[in-house]
């Protein structure tokens, strides 16, 4: 337990840059945003026309409508939640993929290993910081999107502000763990932050598109972004979601978790594809 604690504080002590940039950047646009939809209530009429003005698709791309834009969870999804699942997925997707490989890339991995640590104790460790990581941003984006509630007209409160950042915690969990998982397979960091991102990426266009496009729905389904919930109410977010992408989550962890024990770990730099049959034409060679 010692030695995972450990690890866990160091993971998270070095992750205390991107903690402080991300978290803080993502609460300094609550800071701004909040305080913007004073002047949409305040021309409501204008704003509806103006909304109005705008082709179905593209409100459709967003899952918004005229009518929607003027309430508070309308806004908020349109303006700010819609799109932070992309946002800060990149640091999920960067911090999931070099949470272990990065150290094996650069020759560090093995001299850490040959500590007296584990590597049970070492995963987890690692994992854990991540994950405590990942709870700080969320924490540092409510505050920031909370502390002018007071004197705003969205009649939301501290604790409706943070049920879609409940929400959005496991999305970027989704794509952590995804990322985690692929750099346990595949040779290189880069590679695996690479087809993560390009997932996220599918994810978030394919469900945006399933809104204009009825045939998009089945493929949007078994995308993570469909079951991202920017509701404020605590009573219409959908466990059921939750409790699924968390359980996906903790597979793949325990999967990386699995081949990192038992695999072979590189003395450094990237690895190479292994595949049965050019070991053999390389064998009679």
């Amino acid at each position: 337990m010692k030695r995972l604690w450990t690890t866990f504080r160091y993971t998270f002590l070095g992750l205390r840059g991107q903690i402080l940039g991300w978290g803080l950047g993502l609460g300094l646009y609550g800071l701004m945003i909040v305080p913007m939809y004073e002047t949409v209530a305040g021309q409501g009429e204008r704003f509806q026309q103006l909304i109005a003005s705008y082709p179905p698709e593209m409100l459709a791309f967003f899952g918004a409508t005229v009518n929607s834009m003027l309430t508070p969870g309308g806004f908020l999804g349109m303006y700010a939640f819609s799109m932070l699942p992309v946002i800060i997925g990149i640091f999920a997707v960067l911090a999931g993929s070099g949470l272990i490989v990065s150290d094996e890339e650069r020759g560090r991995l093995d001299l850490i290993i040959a500590h007296p640590v584990g590597r049970s104790a070492f995963f987890f460790g690692r994992f854990l910081g991540l994950l405590a990581a990942c709870l700080v941003i969320m924490l540092l984006a409510w505050l920031g999107f909370s502390l002018l509630l007071g004197g705003s007209s969205l009649g939301v409160d501290w604790g409706q502000m943070a049920v879609p950042f409940l929400s959005l915690l496991v999305q970027i969990l989704v794509y952590a763990a995804l990322a985690l998982l692929l750099s346990m397979f595949l040779p290189a960091r880069s590679l695996a932050a690479t087809i993560s991102g390009a997932v996220m990426a599918l994810s978030y266009m394919i469900s945006s598109l399933a809104f204009m496009d009825e045939r998009m729905e089945a493929l949007a389904k078994l995308m993570p972004y469909h079951y991202f919930q920017t509701t404020l109410s605590i009573q219409e977010l959908n466990p059921g979601w939750l409790f699924a992408l968390l359980g996906i989550s903790a597979v793949m962890v325990l999967i990386a978790w699995l081949r990192f024990v038992r695999r072979d770990i590189r003395l450094s730099g990237e690895g190479s594809w292994r595949l049965p049959f050019l070991a053999k034409r390389k064998s009679t060679a």
